[in-house]
């Protein structure tokens, strides 16, 4: 199922080591990284609360989430 992955992942690291300058491949990768784990975050959010409004209880969400804490769940509902 990751494999959808694949490509964009390959294309957005051929895009930095493109980047001629050590200085500035290492500048734009960890911005890359940065930004990435900001979208996934957000992504999480939204899922953790899209389980929740179908009615799955905190702990289950945790669980299709790759085994967190109920608490841990809510938490990233929140944004946390």
């Amino acid at each position: 199922m990751t494999e959808i992955l694949d490509a964009p992942i390959a294309a957005a690291a051929e895009a930095v080591r493109a980047i001629a300058g050590p200085t500035e491949r290492c500048k734009v990768s960890q911005e890359a990284e940065s930004r990435m784990t900001e979208v996934m975050r957000a992504i999480r959010q939204e899922l953790a609360l899209d389980l929740k409004t179908q009615g799955l209880t905190w702990r289950e969400v945790g669980e299709l989430m790759g085994g967190v804490s109920p608490q841990r769940a809510k938490q990233i509902s929140l944004g946390e």
